[in-house]
């Protein structure tokens, strides 16, 4: 009977030796070689190739770039096995674009850009990306701060949220008329892009007063949006101060600034809700667009599947001229399929670091190292927000001198 146990302890010390071993071997394979072709949008001549450029493989634990050769292939070696989003981009100035465009355009930057989602990469693979062009635009969504924080009481603190508008051109742009849409937050989603690739629905869309060339943002400058036009700071030493916002969504639950013009609130889900409705831990993805339509001639529907609750008004996603796609974070990872808002506006998402919010966490786009001078600062713009934006805990507007910024 002794022998017996002996026999079985010596079996099961050998079983585990295999078994770390085969785990270890595991652990240790790699992918020997991915092969990733991008091919040049549809209108650019064929002369030119996305030569000299980096993709980007990028999982939830694993990140790795290539150079693509002269026929605009990139070539990845001993990769980690994983689920990837492969995605690219180039910047063209406006020289570049006159003179690769096959047909005649305005001398104006550019971008080529390009994502393929949630590839399984467990072998070797070729890969092909399909790129689009997208003409750069001059305002930019740059921050989004709606996660609040607690006061000096600890208690929760969400009046401080805000928007703020980059202009990223080298000329003086106008604000006036444009209009802002907080994207649907539905859960489970509503209006998944995937399934509505020509169009967007909104819970909120707000136009900015003016009658053409009142509200002027300079090069280089930008312009915030707030809840709450006050110094919140006062009573949440965390928070931000907004005395000196340029526009208040003005609604009846938050303090407004009589000195600070109104957001006109054109449609909203929620009839009590005249504020902009962001949300402290939520889905909080945001556009701007323009339109000569009239809005009440949009389309308001129910999410499929549902005759009553929230309902939704429908904006042609062509309108769109930038966006920033924030999703909720989850812990297991957040599922692309979730996004609301096209590849060609956002490729990527981003998300705070808390399902509920709290912690002061902005939304943050990325200073352009390369581009900007000593006299002005420029901002990324990639159409991915995974690349372009960061998560900041300093949520400070009109500042973009912060470390993470200059990445």
């Amino acid at each position: 009977m002794k022998q017996n146990k002996v026999i079985i302890y010596l079996n099961i010390i050998l079983f585990g030796l295999l078994a770390s071993a085969c785990l270890e071997e595991q652990s240790n394979t790699t992918v020997s070689q991915v092969l990733v072709s991008v091919k040049m949008p549809e209108n650019i001549k064929e002369e030119f190739k996305f030569a000299s450029h980096f993709v980007t493989l990028r999982s939830d634990r694993m990140l790795y770039t290539s150079l693509t050769n002269e026929k605009g292939e990139a070539v990845f070696n001993n990769i980690i096995p994983d689920i990837y989003n492969v995605y690219t981009s180039w910047d063209l100035n406006g020289e570049q674009y006159f003179q690769m465009s096959d047909s005649i355009v305005e001398n104006r930057p550019a971008l080529i850009s390009g994502i393929k989602s949630k590839v399984k990469i467990f072998s070797d693979s070729n890969i092909g990306i399909e790129t689009l062009l997208s003409v750069k635009q001059s305002l930019l969504i740059s921050k989004v701060y709606a996660s609040g924080t607690r006061d000096i009481n600890n208690a929760a603190y969400r009046a401080d949220s805000y928007i703020e508008i980059f202009n990223n051109s080298d000329e003086v742009q106008y604000i006036d008329g444009v209009y802002l849409a907080l994207v649907e937050g539905d859960s489970p989603i509503g209006f998944p892009a995937a399934l509505f690739p020509t169009t967007i629905h909104a819970r909120q869309i707000y136009r900015f007063p003016g009658k053409g060339s009142d509200y002027s943002i300079q090069p280089g400058a930008s312009i915030v949006v707030a809840n709450s036009a006050k110094n919140h700071i006062l009573g949440a030493p965390t928070s931000v101060d907004l005395q000196n916002a340029d526009f208040e969504f003005k609604g009846i639950r938050f303090p407004n600034n009589d000195k600070v013009p109104a957001m006109t609130q054109v449609y909203t889900s929620y009839l009590a809700i005249k504020e902009i409705n962001l949300q402290s831990g939520g889905v909080n993805s945001v556009c701007l667009f323009k339109s000569i339509e009239d809005l009440t001639k949009y389309s308001i529907v129910y999410p499929p599947g549902k005759t009553s609750g929230n309902m939704f008004i429908t904006i042609p996603a062509k309108e769109v001229f930038d966006g920033i796609e924030i999703l909720g974070f989850k812990t297991t990872g957040v599922d692309m399929n979730s996004k609301r808002l096209q590849s060609f506006i956002d490729a990527g998402y981003k998300t705070i670091s808390s399902t509920g919010g709290l912690n002061h966490e902005s939304i943050e786009r990325k200073v352009d190292t390369k581009r900007s001078t000593s006299e002005r600062k420029y901002l990324v713009d990639t159409n991915n927000s995974q690349n372009d934006a960061i998560s900041s805990d300093d949520p400070t507007p009109k500042r973009y001198d912060k470390a993470l910024l200059l990445q």
